[in-house]
């Protein structure tokens, strides 16, 4: 919750920008929608552990975490495929108390990971 007491206003518009860019680069053409999607996959995590940094840097950060990984990302994707289909498959309860949680602790693995590569 300590992102609603310090820097709530800087959060809000850097995840605003983070979603406004991706659909602009949607509206160029798919593929480059879906690039950017994978390119500002960490600002959430880099705004959870600082939430004043300036929007540029978190960009910016984020871009070099990810470059060379967009591909792992997919991959990472793609193997919670069959847990998408089955949460489906139970009208989403599966989907809320195991499949979501699930995925999200895989991509907050994925940006540890990722931060510990970019500070060697």
């Amino acid at each position: 919750m300590s992102g609603f007491s310090r820097s709530y206003k800087n959060i809000v518009k850097i995840m605003f920008f983070r979603n406004l860019f991706t659909f602009l680069w949607s509206m160029l053409f798919v593929i480059p929608g879906i690039i950017k999607a994978y390119e500002y996959r960490m600002i959430p995590f880099i705004l959870a552990e600082n939430p004043d940094i300036k929007m540029e840097d978190a960009f910016a950060l984020s871009k070099r975490m990810m470059d060379n990984e967009k591909l792992n990302a997919f991959v990472l994707d793609l193997s919670f495929m069959g847990w998408m289909i089955l949460g489906a498959f139970s009208c989403g309860i599966f989907h809320i108390f195991y499949v979501n949680p699930y995925y999200q602790l895989a991509n907050a693995e994925l940006y540890l990971v990722l931060k510990q590569k970019i500070s060697r």
